[in-house]
């Protein structure tokens, strides 16, 4: 598992009511718990991979973002850097 990996079904997120990452604005961490989306991936609730995807797709838009600007900029080299410096 990466350090960007989080096993949601695990027992240590039965009482976490924090959101899925601090500081994430999308309408899962805004609206619901880290303990709230383990109860659903457990009960196997659609609503968990809804949730989810919408979170992902955030990080993906933000990156992606990122991405275009560092090439209208030119610096795709930094963004590469940065992020190879957080790959595992």
């Amino acid at each position: 598992m990466t350090p960007f990996e989080m096993d949601l079904k695990s027992k240590r997120y039965r009482e976490d009511f924090g959101p899925l990452v601090q500081g994430c604005s999308c309408y899962c961490c805004r609206n619901h718990t880290r303990a709230y989306v383990h109860h659903l991936l457990l009960t196997n609730e659609l609503l968990s991979g809804v949730l989810l995807m919408i979170h992902n797709f955030q990080h993906y838009f933000g990156f992606f973002h990122s991405l275009r600007q560092a090439l209208q900029e030119g610096h795709l080299e930094k963004l590469k850097a940065l992020v190879n410096e957080h790959s595992p």
